[in-house]
């Protein structure tokens, strides 16, 4: 029995979301208010974001600006969409793009930039109605922030309504449109899934989108569709013919009141709706809790940054990435011919003075060798066959290097199979994070205090410094990081910023460093076998109350820690991270008021050459802790010169009766 679908079928699977985007951004160009504007087709590009999400839903928006629009007012659509998903690739690596409204703010500025040049001297209606599709581009972009990952309620509702002002040009029975008809039930089925008030918002919602595209009354489908979600939730705990009734009526009388040119055509329309949604009724309403709404359980925050430090961790390394192309077949007959045809006397001939009808036999061949899994004499045209005077040797080669090849192609399909199932279990893991849970932090009475100084300094002829560090608290913990990314310049920066960036917010989400460390270590490995880079990671992290501190290195230069005139190294042997599996080399220590910690990349020492920075800091007398920053960047200086970045972060605990207040 032949399998259903088949099995060429299951290869398309990876361009389903992609192909899912571009066609969802084409269709709802289609939604237009008042003819001029699609803010859904733009909010659709603003919520993928940049990378390939966002490339596929701007190609969508293209498409349907062509189609859609006239041409001046598709090439102002084209363009805003264009000047979107620019922003979000410039911005893509900040911190500032992580921050919630920034795409649905950016999306809504773009936007603007591009239609207020048209509406220079304009009529202030025409200026009203660009920034009302401003603000429902705004909204929707925030409401689809994750329609791509999990959606939740409003966001596949909000999909529905975008389609039905899209289809609302579309007529059934002469007035009756399906836009109406699919707007109409969308307000039923969630007035017997809401409260009144929601229902109403969500009603008034839909007219208003409604209103907008249409060419009729301004406020009738805004109030027949408010009111008459507000009237069936209302009767949603009635028997099912009470509720839709009421929705029906509701939106006659508003359709009578507003004087609207087809009233029978407002009723025929939510009379449709009503019966689409009838065999919903008795599911929904028995989903309905028997008591009064109540307030939701308070939500955890360990738990809500914990998912958002998983999410953050996939956005960063995982999304938007794609597959690396595969090995082109071609490489068979390249090595076939490096092994067989070097030493032939006819090499010259094949291959330089028949060079085209050498390589049209190697086309003509492999579809049919690939397919079989071994070469044949039958499968090479008579005429290449019959001039190669090497060719069952040629044929022999060919078998070699094609089983070769199979095997690797095998090998990287399962890689790759694994590699997507671990990507996938990162942003699993995000989302399984909802589910409830307590986390305390114990607090202290009286922590200790600390001083902090810190200096960046980028290699020679370099604007950005390839180093990155970051001190924080969490809850009695204090930490240092320090992240050194391979290279210098723009990449390392980058590389290094997202690392520290990154540990950051899963240790502010109450995770342990060392599975936090390992987690970040194995999505590093991960995303390092495509780009091959890789960062180190120096991590302190001090109990305030109790003096325990614990240093986590990934590959990461020494560290020093000075008691009473002493001064102890503290070194590791491990690889950066995402160069390895085994977990980060820890070592505990217990620090008192007087001690200092420092913490450096290797542009300042290495383990080899660093005595001169242990004389140092054991001959500094105490003072302000920026003073031995100085020291050591100018001494470094004079030793190496400025031919890598540098970064150092030093750690002070004052004795007792000193200012302990933090200095960075």
């Amino acid at each position: 029995m032949k399998r259903f679908p088949p099995k060429g079928l299951w290869r398309l699977k990876p361009l389903a979301v992609p192909a899912t985007q571009a066609v969802l951004s084409f269709l709802l160009t289609a939604g237009r208010l008042s003819d001029v504007y699609a803010p859904f087709s733009l909010a659709l590009v603003a919520a993928a974001g940049a990378g390939l999400p966002g490339l596929f839903c701007l190609v969508g928006a293209g498409a349907g600006s062509l189609l859609f629009f006239d041409f001046q007012s598709g090439l102002r659509h084209f363009a805003a969409a264009v000047l979107i998903f620019a922003a979000n690739t410039a911005f893509f690596d900040t911190g500032l793009y992580r921050r919630p409204l920034f795409r649905p703010a950016v999306a809504a500025f773009m936007m603007l930039l591009v239609q207020s040049i048209y509406l220079l001297h304009r009529t202030a209606e025409q200026w009203m109605l660009c920034l009302v599709s401003a603000a429902v581009l705004s909204g929707a972009a925030w409401v689809w922030r994750s329609l791509w990952q999990q959606p939740d309620r409003r966001a596949r509702w909000l999909v529905l309504a975008a389609a039905a002002v899209a289809l609302q040009p579309v007529s059934l029975l002469g007035a009756v449109s399906l836009g109406r008809v699919l707007g109409a039930a969308l307000v039923v089925w969630a007035a017997l899934d809401t409260a009144p008030a929601e229902a109403l918002s969500v009603g008034a919602a839909v007219g208003v989108l409604l209103d907008l595209s249409a060419t009729g009354p301004y406020l009738l489908l805004t109030a027949a569709y408010g009111g008459g979600a507000a009237a069936a939730s209302l009767c949603r705990r009635r028997p099912r013919l009470a509720a839709l009734p009421a929705f029906c009526l509701t939106v006659l009388v508003c359709a009578v009141v507003f004087r609207a040119d087809f009233p029978a055509a407002v009723f025929y329309e939510a009379a449709i709706a009503a019966l689409i949604v009838l065999p919903l009724c008795g599911r929904l309403r028995a989903a309905l809790p028997e008591t009064p709404d109540a307030p939701p359980a308070p939500e955890s925050p360990f738990l809500r940054r914990s998912a958002a430090a998983f999410r953050a961790l996939y956005d960063s390394f995982f999304r938007g990435t794609a597959s690396p192309p595969p090995e082109n077949p071609s490489v068979l007959f390249d090595q076939a011919a490096e092994r067989v045809c070097r030493s032939c006397v006819l090499c010259t001939t094949c291959w330089h003075q028949n060079y085209t009808a050498t390589y049209n036999a190697f086309n003509d061949a492999c579809p049919k060798l690939l397919q079989r899994g071994w070469a044949e004499p039958k499968d090479f045209p008579l005429y290449f066959s019959s001039r190669c005077v090497h060719f069952t040797e040629f044929l022999s080669a060919v078998n070699v290097e094609l089983r070769s090849f199979l095997m690797r192609r095998q090998y990287r399909q399962r890689l790759l199979e694994a590699r997507r199932e671990a990507q996938e279990q990162y942003q699993q893991l995000g989302e399984a994070l909802a589910s409830s849970a307590v986390h305390a932090v114990a607090n202290v009475s009286a922590p200790m205090g600390y001083r902090i100084g810190s200096a960046l300094r980028p290699k020679e002829g370099e604007r950005l410094c390839g180093d990155q560090i970051a001190s924080f608290e969490v809850g009695s913990t204090l930490y240092l990081l320090l992240s050194d990314g391979m290279g210098s310049g723009e990449s390392a920066h980058r590389e290094a910023a997202m690392t520290v960036r990154l540990l950051q917010q899963f240790l502010e989400a109450g995770i342990d460093a060392a599975p936090a460390l390992q987690t970040l270590n194995g999505a590093m490995r991960l995303r390092g076998e495509e780009s091959g880079s890789f960062t180190t990671v120096d991590l302190l992290a001090l109990e305030r109350g109790t003096g325990t501190a614990t240093v986590y290195k990934y590959g990461a230069a020494p560290s020093y820690v000075k008691r009473t005139g002493t001064v102890t190294r503290i070194t590791g042997q491990s690889l950066p991270a995402g160069l390895q599996r085994d977990p980060p080399e820890v070592t505990r220590l217990s620090m008192q008021p007087g001690c200092c910690f420092i913490m450096i990349s290797d542009g300042i020492a290495d383990e080899t050459n660093d005595e001169w920075l242990q004389n140092l800091v054991a001959g500094w007398q105490g003072g302000e802790v920026e003073e031995l920053v100085s020291l050591i960047l100018r001494e470094s200086r004079t030793r190496k010169g400025l031919s890598d970045d540098c970064a150092v972060v030093i750690l002070q605990l004052p004795r007792p009766g000193e200012n302990g207040k933090r200095q960075v």
